[in-house]
């Protein structure tokens, strides 16, 4: 027998899932699963079941399971009173026991709560940590310096051990090891490629670097550049994201043959300002030429450079091949207008009209097209736009954008009445350009299949038309998605059905009470097919399946 893939279930299927278990047999219920039901589920488990509960939500992502600040508080307080009943963090044991949890501890219990024999062990669950808050890092820093003594005394294994964490010292504290320890500093910054360090820690590492090369005064023969230290190659491979640190004039007084050597790495720092970009922008222009005679194989080296081009200089960019154009439009920063010179420059380089663009110039286009106007959206033919709707779906675009390709999915779909949640789905952000009218028509229990993306681009005018039954239905991931200025602007209703929605209840079962005053409503959208239309996704999903797919 074929073996049944491995599927990512959604918040809402493990709140139903939830549901299903606490109807069919309250006993049985995984104690993970209480924390996406209402709080008051989680707050009845006895002292005796607090083992099980740690295991059981220690091996869960909480910030998956639980996606409200609020009730993630009330989850939180639950493992503290059930990690003080056992004497918190006494040792290896507990830490395993703790698992995922380890990372949402408060402060006081890392700093305080932790036993010593434990802490080891703690530390290294803690380097794993993508997110840990600024006062949950400042208790891990006082708890090395407790453990460890100041930075001056520590050997190169106590700073291995501490990985990461090294860039919670000030510059200061880290001038020792940087003096001792140089090589293990650096490898500690390659290893956080594609974060965003501290700066103090990325100078530590600029400084410790700058102090053990041997580097001449530059090669540029420029008047500008007499006397200043450029980068050499293998400074630039050893600072990673501490290149961030490069004045301007050092980067524009670089050799020709290091930056050739290196465009690509410096493409790639996430820390350079524009200053920096632009330095490094003139030196291509140095090297290369004027932007005009450039090949693709030079755009495609720039990486974050070329966000330095303004709108003329892109415009003179050779754009006739799509896979240029897409390298380009894997950088976020774009400003519209040079969103804009992108695609003109692709259509105009490459001889096409809108009209002609096929699914995968849509795709390599990316997030240009959030720089398309009405009539050039009217222009995409809707079958290619049919191929790729799911991807642009993803694109966080203007309101106007967005109400331009819903537009368009209207010539795919039919009437927005009309649609199915698997619709919704796919539609992704592009759901969001939906008219109050039409938003207002749509049936409650389509409301979880919006994607949260969808849910966030709403404007706050149109969102708050959503009625308190609509918005009770949205299901935990779609309630955590909606943003303070849409909270804003909704009435108290509205706000209880919001943070029932958070909090993981069921619709039906208050419902009446809520909105007995409202007049019935003749659903305009049907439900999908195995969805009750009374009980939506919580009451129609397939507790097997999703039991499969949960335990695989």
């Amino acid at each position: 027998m074929s073996a049944v893939p491995r599927v990512r279930i959604s918040a809402p299927e493990v709140n139903c899932l939830a549901w299903k278990h606490w109807e069919v047999s309250r006993s049985s219920v995984p104690p993970f699963l209480l924390a996406a039901l209402p709080v008051r589920y989680l707050a009845s488990v006895p002292a005796s079941q607090c083992v099980p509960l740690l295991i059981s939500l220690g091996k869960s992502r909480l910030d998956a399971l639980v996606l409200d600040s609020h009730k993630k508080n009330v989850v939180l307080r639950k493992v503290q009173q059930c990690l003080f009943q056992n004497d918190a963090v006494a040792d290896e044991y507990t830490v395993d026991i703790v698992g995922n949890l380890l990372c949402r501890l408060p402060a006081a219990i890392i700093h305080h709560g932790v036993s010593s024999r434990a802490w080891a062990t703690a530390l290294h669950g803690l380097r794993g940590c993508p997110d840990l808050s600024p006062e949950q890092k400042a208790a891990v820093r006082l708890r090395l310096l407790e453990q460890s003594g100041p930075p001056q005394n520590w050997t190169a294994e106590t700073i291995q051990d501490m990985g990461p964490f090294l860039a919670l010292f000030s510059g200061d504290e880290l001038s020792s090891v940087a003096t001792k320890f140089p090589d293990i500093l650096q490898q500690t910054a390659s290893e956080m490629a594609g974060t965003s360090p501290p700066q103090e820690f990325l100078w530590a590492v600029f400084e410790s670097v700058r102090n053990g090369s041997e580097r001449g005064p530059s090669a540029d023969p420029s008047p500008g550049c007499l006397g200043v230290g450029a980068p050499s190659s293998d400074d630039i491979f050893r600072l990673a994201e501490a290149n961030a640190c490069w004045a301007p004039e050092a980067l524009l007084c670089m050799g020709e043959d290091v930056f050739l050597r290196n465009v690509e790495l410096l493409g790639a720092v996430r820390g350079f300002g524009p200053p920096q970009l632009t330095a490094l922008k003139e030196k291509a222009v140095q090297v290369w030429d004027a932007p005009s005679h450039w090949r693709e194989h030079h755009i495609l080296s720039l990486g974050r450079i070329a966000l330095a081009f303004n709108e003329r200089e892109l415009g003179q960019l050779g754009l006739s091949a799509i896979d240029t154009v897409a390298s380009l439009s894997q950088q976020t920063e774009w400003t519209p207008g040079q969103a804009k010179s992108i695609l003109r420059g692709f259509l105009e380089d490459s001889g096409s009209r809108i009209q002609d663009l096929k699914s995968f110039h849509l795709v390599g286009l990316g997030a240009t097209l959030c720089a398309m106007n009405a009539t050039e959206i009217s222009l995409i033919r809707v079958s290619e736009f049919r191929a790729v709707v799911a991807r642009i779906g993803t694109l966080v675009c203007s309101t106007d954008v967005l109400a331009e390709f819903k537009k368009k999915a209207e010539a795919v779909f039919g009437n927005p009445a009309e649609w199915s949640s698997s619709v919704l789905q796919e539609l992704g952000t592009i759901a969001a350009g939906l008219t109050k009218e039409e938003l207002r028509m749509l049936d409650k229990d389509l409301m979880p299949y919006f994607q949260p993306s969808a849910i966030r681009c709403l404007p706050d005018e149109i969102f708050k038309e959503l009625s308190a039954e609509q918005i009770a239905a949205l299901g935990p991931e779609n309630a955590a998605a909606v943003t303070p200025a849409q909270r804003r602007q909704l009435g108290v209703w509205q706000l209880q059905s919001l943070q029932r929605a958070l909090d993981g209840d069921k619709p039906r079962a208050w419902q009446d009470a809520a909105l007995s005053a409202r007049p019935p409503r003749t659903p305009l959208a049907r439900a999908p097919p195995g969805v009750s239309a009374s009980g939506g996704l919580w009451l129609g999903c397939s507790l097997p399946v999703l039991m499969l797919q949960l335990l695989r």
